[in-house]
């Protein structure tokens, strides 16, 4: 009979192996050792099967079972942003979570221009990622929910270069200017560029920048697009959004259809004509 302690290392290496199934080695021999080895421009090369080369560029692109699994609750949030003005609204913290997960958040990285070109950098890996993936959603429910996670991290990249790269925010969308503008230099030391925290006043400077809320929605096209391809995934992979590591997903969801529902609500304000606003502010992932 197995004393306790025995039977507790075989649960416990289950466990792991359970875990490492959504990034298996591959059996070809060069694209295993590649991908044990995290050489990803290598494994990339090297792997043939759409699943091992998807998991391939996600690595290239800073996700691995195990930075999701310790980093998925996000970094300490800096004091500028904890004792923000009210005036920028409240916070957004989903996209500074995935920057943190893939090693690329403000506390990993200080300059925001570094932060900006490591971002594109790591959306292009996502983007290849779910390609690579897609095929073989249907059939690979790990590789359904590595699809789904290379969307949604890819969507939260587009959303904080769409939204956090201007160099002012504003008071609403109509009010921009004098003292509803809102600069760094006027003590406003919350609104660091590319850092992943996005506040109602940044969304406000790029409606106001875009002109009407039907441009803004045209300019979150692609993020809509991610949004439908999260909800095929999720729905191909089975998995339940409650668990700590799968809640980002969620939170990601909740955002992007929170701000779809806002832009919609504000046609009649803006005269952009409210069946305009339905057509170009509507995704199907949004109940």
């Amino acid at each position: 009979m197995l004393k306790p302690k025995y039977v507790l290392f075989i649960c416990l290496v289950v466990f792991l192996i359970s875990c490492g199934d959504l990034q298996k080695p591959s059996v070809t021999s060069k694209c295993d050792d590649a991908l044990n080895a995290q050489n990803y421009d290598l494994a990339i090369t090297s792997c043939i099967s759409s699943k091992e080369k998807g998991d391939a560029y996600m690595g290239k692109a800073g996700f691995t079972v195990i930075n999701l699994i310790n980093n998925s609750s996000g970094e300490t949030q800096p004091e500028k942003i904890k004792n923000a003005n009210s005036k920028l609204g409240t916070v957004d913290s989903t996209g500074s979570k995935i920057m943190f997960i893939i090693g690329i958040a403000s506390s990993q990285i200080n300059s925001s221009s570094d932060r900006k070109t490591k971002l594109s950098s790591a959306k292009s890996a996502f983007d290849s990622a779910w390609a690579s993936y897609k095929g073989v959603i249907s059939s690979n429910k790990d590789a359904a929910l590595m699809y789904t996670y290379a969307n949604v991290f890819a969507m939260q990249i587009d959303q904080i270069n769409y939204y956090d790269g201007m160099a002012y925010a504003c008071k609403d969308a109509s009010n921009c200017s004098g003292d509803d503008k809102y600069t760094v230099a006027k003590g406003y030391n919350a609104l660091i560029n590319y850092d992943g925290y996005i506040f109602p006043a940044d969304k406000f400077a790029k409606q106001n920048s875009g002109s009407s809320v039907k441009a803004t929605c045209t300019g979150l096209k692609p993020s809509m697009e991610y949004l439908t391809r999260i909800a095929d995934g999720l729905s191909k992979s089975g998995s339940s959004t409650d668990g700590s590591n799968t809640k980002v997903i969620k939170e990601s969801q909740d955002v992007m259809c929170s701000t779809l529902k806002t832009l919609k609500d504000s046609c009649a304000l803006d005269g952009s004509g409210k069946s305009d606003c339905e057509t170009e502010c509507t995704s199907s992932a949004c109940s």
